[in-house]
């Protein structure tokens, strides 16, 4: 089925398209192939299979997690179920791609436990039935158990279309027909939502592919109830007899850490749990689409803008506090003690993925890539088997990946399951147009029509689309123009053509046939990147940047002390092939200089002495994978 709603456009999906060879395959074999084995020998380790035993001797985690029982995680954690699920999607996704039998018995084997664990009437949670059999949804707030039944339908509806199975989907729809059932404004229902918001983008999810109205009905209900007065979390949390104050120490009032503090329609600027707020407002993007509601549309609108113009890192990185795991006050951008959670910047594409559907701008392809490129694909190492949490923007040599997040491996499954179904965030459809959003080496298909790029990309501006169709056909194709792209150039068989250009889209309407072949390429000028002055910790610094690709430096290659390493506004920089580098990885290589120790007392009349040297960067996503040292990617500027 590929429903249109009539108002936006329609992305391609995952079946629509292929990922062909080049930078992107590479990192989806290396997840299938090296990470999903061992995210998944992590969580048998972690107990989260024994969790769906609903036994107490089993349901335990790892000795190192035994401190957090005094903050209530004992045994298993309240997410546990949420991890389990979307390594399930990662690997159903895989299954799509190509065929794997022993993949495939993993697969079934944590299908099986959760039909094992699901009551009669539809409900599963491996904590809530082991620990609080008697407190279903009686801490919407803290117990993440709609986040874990929303990460459960997206798994199911992914496995139902890469395997043509239904099993795990019976199971998700058992209990969304459980949440339909329980939760609403009808007499003996919960007038109530979830406190960490992602079941939202199940259920449109899972009315996408079933056409069920009843899920179209509680995805709205959850998005319009939210926020509401009087606020449920306070009377749920009377309710049960918890008197405790509840975040007092929160940035702005305590229940922006869940988005709850007002109304969705209401909100101007984003507060609160960087994941929690892209999540709403992507579900909330995805519904303003499906209704054609221009309210709820100009809301999401205007809180990309609040993020996109005074919260974003330069790596795509949004969150920039520690405490809420999110946002605080405009321009507060830290470096080494950025947040900048993996998660966070995935919620952010999705985001940016909806808003794209609903206004076709290249600002949101823009920032997608950009996190893409640079924040997410920090989240995880080299070889596959080791991950950031947090991505700051500095280091002086104590962040390292992990091989696993005991205390909250939320990150490097939810990044799998986005590579792994990249192919459906590549293009659009509406009507008889095709837009090209990334370019990916990849094959879009659509009504015999079938479109195969081939891209440098991200470390030349190349890119190739060739035009496959049973019979002659007029469409227009949309092409869009990176905001990094200072200069563009197309032809079509040849000839040169200037194409319009409108919201950062390059459109060509005219009779298509097989073998037409349009060259479309990107100069990926160096650029040294200046901040607004608002932004404290950037004063005075430059940034490199390279196409889609934000680069640092490391200890490794320029020595120690980095902060005494500055650059002239004229740096002169090149692209570097460099042997201790992953085939294909650029590097950039530029002058500047190195302020030197001195040795004449604390303070001087003079400045230190400089002296030249040569600096070396590599793209911020592949840092820390070789010895521990310092990283930077905001670097001094230097003082003529």
């Amino acid at each position: 089925m590929n429903r249109s709603t009539g108002f936006g456009w329609q992305a391609l999906r995952r079946g629509q398209v292929t990922i062909q060879d080049g930078f992107w395959q590479r990192w989806r074999d290396l997840i299938g192939e090296t990470t999903l084995a061992h995210e998944f020998e992590e969580l048998r380790a972690d107990g989260h299979l024994d969790a769906m035993l609903l036994d107490r001797r089993m349901h335990r985690g790892r000795a190192l997690a035994d401190p957090w029982a005094e903050a209530g995680y004992w045994g298993g954690s309240v997410f546990w179920d949420s991890d389990l699920a979307k390594w399930l999607e990662v690997a159903s996704a895989r299954l799509e791609q190509t065929r794997d039998p022993a993949l495939e018995a993993h697969v079934d084997e944590i299908i099986g436990l959760f039909e094992q664990a699901q009551r009669p009437d539809g409900y599963v949670n491996s904590h809530i039935l082991t620990w609080r059999p008697h407190h279903r949804f009686k801490n919407l707030r803290d117990l993440h158990e709609l986040y874990c039944a929303g990460h459960l339908i997206e798994a199911a509806v992914v496995h139902s279309e890469a395997t043509g199975q239904d099993r795990l989907l019976q199971v998700a729809r058992r209990f969304a027909d459980h949440l339909v059932a329980r939760f609403g404004r009808e007499p003996g229902q919960i007038r109530g939502y979830c406190g960490h918001p992602e079941v939202e983008l199940a259920l449109l999810r899972l009315y996408d592919a079933t056409e069920e109205r009843q899920y179209l009905d509680l995805w709205r209900y959850f998005i319009n109830e939210r926020g509401q007065s009087p606020n449920f979390f306070e009377q749920e949390a009377a309710a049960r007899l918890d008197l405790r104050p509840f975040r007092q120490n929160h940035p702005g009032s305590p229940y922006a850490y869940m988005q709850a503090h007002e109304p969705v329609r209401a909100q101007t600027k984003v507060v609160g749990h960087a994941v929690r707020a892209m999540y709403l407002f992507a579900a909330a993007a995805w519904l303003a689409l499906e209704d054609g509601d221009d309210e709820l549309l100009a809301t999401c609108e205007r809180i990309w803008q609040d993020v996109t113009k005074s919260k974003l890192y330069i790596t795509g990185g949004i969150g920039s506090a520690s405490e809420n795991e999110g946002f605080t006050r405009d321009y507060d951008l830290p470096n080494e003690n950025a947040y900048a959670e993996t998660c966070a910047s995935i919620g952010l594409f999705l985001f940016g993925h909806r808003l794209l559907q609903a206004r076709l701008h290249s600002q949101y392809g823009d920032i997608m890539e950009l996190a893409l490129y640079n924040n997410i694909l920090s989240g995880i190492s080299l070889d596959g088997r080791s991950f950031f949490y947090e991505n700051p923007l500095a280091s002086h040599g104590s962040h390292r990946r992990v091989r696993w997040p005991w205390w909250c491996p939320c990150c490097p499954p939810n990044l799998a399951r986005l590579i792994s179904s990249l192919s459906g965030f590549l293009y659009s459809e509406k009507g008889q147009s095709i837009a090209i959003h990334h370019y990916v080496n990849s094959e879009a298909r659509k009504d015999g029509f079938t479109l195969r790029v081939r891209t440098g990309l991200p470390y030349a501006g190349n890119n190739t689309i060739e035009v496959q169709t049973e019979a002659p056909v007029e469409t227009t194709l949309f092409f869009r123009i990176p905001g990094w792209a200072t200069q563009h150039t197309m032809t079509i068989n040849g000839a040169e053509v200037t194409p319009r250009v409108e919201h950062g889209y390059a459109m060509i309407q005219r009779p298509w046939a097989s073998g037409d072949r349009i060259e479309l390429n990107f100069d990926l000028p160096i650029r040294m990147k200046f901040c607004r002055f608002e932004v404290e910790a950037n004063r005075g610094r430059v940034a490199l940047t390279r196409g889609p690709l934000v680069y640092c430096l490391e200890q490794v290659d320029n020595g120690a002390d980095l902060d005494a390493l500055t650059l002239p506004p004229d740096a002169d920089f090149a692209p570097e092939e460099r042997p201790d580098l992953p085939d294909g990885m650029l590097g950039l290589v530029g002058s500047g200089f190195r302020e030197q120790v001195r040795d004449d007392g604390l303070y001087a009349d003079e400045p230190a002495a400089a002296q030249p040297t040569t600096v070396r960067a590599l793209p911020y996503y592949a840092w820390g994978n070789r010895e521990p040292g310092e990283m930077q990617v905001w670097i001094r500027r230097a003082v003529r």
